[in-house]
This record gives structure tokens, sequence and C-alpha cells, in this order.
């Protein structure tokens, strides 16, 4: 299943043109009938949303590793073709409709005890923290090759660890190195623009809180080297960046310009 992974933490994939067939979902053909079907082999949840030519929309949340029928057609009316030119999918990460999370979960600084450092970006950074993909994120100035740890035990879902270049125009927003990974509640964070080669976990590997997963870069949308991590939620619209407690302390509280140390 091809999910992109975008540096600012939206996560989706679409059909957007006629008669293209997303790779998440696939033709069944009977004597009579054509099932729209769909094998996740993701190691976290999917919802795929369905829009038809009347802009109606439906909902359907699909568990790890499991298969669903979205939809049923006669097969002597309709053909693949039809399906596609009236019917629009849309695969996104979660579930379409979680409603209880740990708001109070405290999670780890992201980095090694003992180690300090400063707060590039806090909450509504106005540089490119200021989207509900990103509102929640913070940025930690880091050199090139420190360490990255987990802020909470988590199951990886994706991995880029190819790029080498950073930048600060639009075409660098899909090229950063990521790690994003599902925790026990269902939601998930990205920590982002590893060097290249330097993140540690693979897909599906369970990581622990305070195991380092890899190395700060300056990869993607970047201008400087720093470690950049958010938690989401999945909503019906696809993943939103959320608040949450850092090392006891509320995210909004980490401004531009602090520093925080890993006592």
């Amino acid at each position: 299943m091809n999910f992109r992974i975008l540096i600012i933490g939206f996560l989706l994939v679409s059909c957007s043109e006629t008669y293209k067939k997303p790779n998440y979902i696939k033709f069944n053909l009977t004597t009579d009938s054509i099932f729209v079907t769909t094998k996740n082999k993701n190691v976290s949840p999917i919802f795929i949303k369905i829009v038809d030519r009347a802009a109606k929309e439906q909902f359907i949340d699909i568990d790890k590793k499991s298969e669903k029928i979205l939809l049923k057609f006669n097969k002597s009316v309709v053909d693949t073709n039809y399906i596609l030119e009236h019917y629009k999918f849309y695969g996104y990460y979660g579930t379409s409709n979680l409603k209880n999370y740990d708001t109070l979960y405290n999670y780890q600084l992201p980095f090694l005890k003992g180690k300090r450092y400063r707060v590039l970006q806090g909450n509504f950074g106005s540089y490119s923290h200021n989207k509900i993909t990103s509102k929640y994120a913070i940025d930690f100035k880091m050199k090139i090759g420190q360490e990255v740890c987990a802020i909470r035990d988590a199951i990886v879902v994706d991995v880029k660890n190819h790029f080498e270049k950073n930048g600060t125009s639009k075409k660098y927003l899909n090229k950063a190195n990521v790690v994003f990974a599902i925790h026990k509640d269902d939601t998930y964070v990205q920590y982002a623009h590893f060097k290249k080669d330097g993140v540690l976990v693979k897909l599906g590997d369970t990581i622990k809180k305070g195991q380092i997963i890899g190395y700060s870069g300056n990869t993607g949308f970047s201008s400087e080297p720093h470690l950049h991590f958010t938690i989401y939620k999945p909503t019906k619209n696809g993943l939103v960046s959320i608040p949450f407690i850092l090392d006891s302390i509320p995210s909004s509280k980490y401004k531009k310009g602090k520093y925080a140390l890993h006592n």
C-alpha cells in the first residue's frame, strides 16, 4: 500500500483522475457482480472515504492487515471504468472517528538524558507550524548527527531514509527522512529531518520510550538542522496536529529560544 508521508504530517492517498485505480483497492469479479475491496497490508488501521458523483460520502474503517468489501455492483449494468468514473476513493491512516485518546500522557523529551536543546519553533510557529497538520509541532535545534529518541512506545508505520537535500521551497515538502509511528491509543507521531541513512528503525518495528531511533539531520523542507516532531489524531479529513504534554509541560509552553533539559 503506497500511502505518502508528507513532512507537514497530513497522510493521504487519493484517486483524482478518471479511470485511475488507487493501489489500495482492487476489483473482484464474479459471474454476476463486481466487488470493490481493499486489503490493508499496513501495520496500522486505515479508513477509506468514498465520494460518489453526487458528492455523497461514506467512510469505511479497515483493521490492521485485513480486507473489506467497499462496494458491490451488478456486472451486467456497470464495468470497472464506470466505477472509477463515478466514484473517488481516498485512503487515510487511522480510524475515521477517534473519539478517545490519552490526553494526559506524559511524553518524554526526544533526546538523551543529560542533553539540552533549544526550541527552534514551537506551537503555532509562523514559519511552518501554522496549519492544521502542524500547529502543535515542536522543533528542537540539533546539529547533524545528534541522537533522536522515541517519546513514547509505538509501532513504526513508515520510514523514509534515503533523502539528502534540503530547501525552503515546496518541492522539498515530501523529501525529508522521517519515522512515522502509531501509539497504543491510536494517535500517531512523526519525527522528521533525519540525516541520510540516519534512521535506525524499520517498518513494523516496536520502539520503546527513550530508544534511539535515528540521528538528526537537515533533509526536506528545512532551513537548518533540527528535529521536528508532531502528535496526530485521525479525523474524517485526515490527520490533525494535537496538543500534548512533554516532560510534564504542556507543548504550548515550549517557546522559541527556550531550552529543554532532559534530566
